[in-house]
């Protein structure tokens, strides 16, 4: 048997429907010529709801304590059954197209974790239900998000449905990993922020690492370490047009010095915070993927930049890959404009020198 490949739908690409079967569809498509295991996340706005509900009954019964451990453990139930229902209703669209598919929870899919309620790790992985099934030619949905402990469900915390699928691509030797979200390939900012913001077609594991951490929401952090430690292929790919544009990832990528990313974070992304620190904060970040001079170079420029817009920024990191600048939330949004116009080289060479120059004089 050819090594399969996990493909993992995203919220927005099981919110209809029409989007349901085009998931379906894709997963067809694949399993052409290989085995393949599907990951379901809830449907978009689902989990959100599922807490809201949760905290109104919470709400309604005021306790006189913190919540009991198996009051925790219907939470994290409740909440959970948005991806059951999800991988429900892509196996019905798969079996419309004449494909056998099985959904399996995280008990069945042999998902073993931590006991924490509603932000559990995962511990161990014992797939052969999942071996057996694909040597019998049935295609596996599996729920994201979820573990098994101890006889209980548990929640892998917001995005945890990355964290499946990266994990079952290592334990059943992979071929790799798709993800398939909105609005696909990594970015060199989130276009939805940044209109001029261009495609990456390839990435290494530290690359999507280090804009994960940054806050981008592209893959859980985890799962992209979790990636970078098991070497397991991740390919990018958009629920529109079957999948352009895309972004390829692994170890054997080269890294380019001209590659960079313009991350906008919610809250201190690796930055203390400090008793003058406004009530909400954000982080924006330039990452690059070599390293280097690079990232100071395009930084300094962009800081002395957002000190002619009037942005206030309270302090600054530095990682080899990286520099967050630290900002009032509300000036996110203005200075990762700012960032990645000087990232990709608006300004002449000659004139940017010269104002990394003046932002160090």
């Amino acid at each position: 048997m050819n090594p399969p490949l996990v493909v993992t739908f995203g919220g927005d690409a099981l919110a209809t429907p029409e989007r349901i079967a085009a998931a379906a569809r894709r997963v067809a498509l694949r399993r052409r010529s290989q085995p393949v295991v599907a990951v379901a996340s809830a449907r978009r706005g689902i989990t959100d709801h599922l807490l809201g509900l949760v905290e109104q009954v919470r709400d309604a019964v005021p306790s006189p304590g913190a919540p009991l451990p198996d009051a925790l453990a219907a939470s994290d139930r409740a909440v959970a059954s948005g991806e059951l229902v999800a991988a429900a209703l892509l196996a019905v669209a798969l079996g419309q197209l004449g494909l056998r598919a099985v959904v399996l929870d995280a008990r069945e899919a042999g998902l073993h974790t931590t006991g924490d309620a509603g932000g559990a790790s995962l511990t161990t992985l014992r797939p052969a239900r999942l071996e057996r099934l694909l040597a019998r030619g049935l295609t596996p949905v599996v729920t994201g998000f979820q573990g098994w402990h101890r006889g209980r469900l548990t929640t892998l915390g917001r995005g945890g449905s990355d964290i499946t699928a990266v994990a079952l691509a290592g334990a059943l030797g992979a071929d790799g990993c798709e993800l398939v979200k909105d609005p696909g390939a990594l970015h060199t900012a989130d276009p939805r922020l940044v209109a001029d913001a261009r495609p990456i077609e390839r990435a290494t594991h530290r690359f999507v690492t280090e804009i994960a951490l940054a806050g981008a929401r592209v893959i859980h952090h985890l799962a992209a370490r979790r990636a970078e430690h098991d070497g397991v292929r991740l390919r990018f790919t958009s629920l529109h047009g079957d999948g352009e544009p895309a972004t390829d990832v692994g170890r054997a990528m080269m890294d380019d010095a001209r590659m960079y990313a313009v991350v906008l974070g919610a809250g201190h992304r690796g930055l203390l915070p400090a008793a003058g620190d406004p009530p909400e904060v954000a982080t924006v970040s330039l990452v690059t993927a070599a390293g280097g001079g690079e990232t100071p170079r395009a930084a300094a420029a962009a800081a002395f930049e957002a000190a002619g817009t009037g942005a206030l920024v309270l302090r600054t990191a530095h990682r080899p890959h990286a520099v967050g600048f630290l900002v009032p939330a509300a000036e996110g949004s203005r200075l990762l404009r700012t960032l990645h116009a000087v990232a990709a080289g608006v300004l002449p060479p000659a004139a940017l020198d010269e104002r990394v120059h003046a932002c160090h004089g």
